[in-house]
């Protein structure tokens, strides 16, 4: 893939998804450095939500309901756009990233490849480790720096997270609807 295909289509959904899952999960290294940091929001917004509305399939057929079906795609959406925005101000103010929230918003959201797996007992847990990994490189890449800095970055938002949804009393709530804790 050039650089100019090197992410997901929407204009080929069904011809791009599969190629571009492929080299996210096999190829992160190479994924990420010829992903381009600007280009919209809408080809990795539709890949993620691909990626969530199957693994939010497989959650339901492992006994999720659809509630939780329904449930994990609109949290993933939201925590795209929610998460994608903590980890480009950690980046930036904390990390000196050269990124800005679009490129943070677009390696974050393919590394939504590993959702697929979310609802697959066991798995979903090498998945989320796997996620994070995908992470790192991602944000090294969009916001040009080592994987130290970017593993410190997703420490951080992970603290900046539980602050957050403790404070607004969500902690309960969480635990119910992310299939990380059934």
């Amino acid at each position: 893939m050039t650089t100019a295909n090197a992410e997901f289509d929407p204009q080929d959904p069904a011809g791009s998804f599969a190629t571009t899952w492929q080299r996210v999960i096999v190829e992160p290294q190479a994924f990420f450095e010829a992903l381009p940091t600007a280009g919209g929001l809408q080809p990795p917004l539709i890949f993620a939500g691909i990626c969530l509305t199957i693994g939010g399939l497989g959650f339901l057929v492992f006994g999720g309901g659809i509630k939780g079906l329904v449930l994990i795609v609109m949290l993933g959406i939201v925590r795209l756009f929610i998460g994608s925005a903590i980890v480009a101000f950690i980046a930036q103010r904390i990390f000196d990233g050269r990124g800005d929230y679009e490129a943070t918003f677009r390696a974050i959201g393919y590394t939504s490849a590993v959702a697929v797996f979310i609802g697959i007992p066991l798995i979903k847990y090498f998945a989320a480790i796997y996620g994070a990994y995908l992470a790192i490189i991602g944000l090294g890449r969009a916001h040009s720096f080592d994987n130290t800095r970017a593993f410190l970055t997703l420490v951080a938002t992970a603290v900046v997270a539980v602050v957050i949804i403790h404070a607004l009393g969500l902690w309960g709530m969480m635990q119910r609807v992310n299939p990380l804790f059934r």
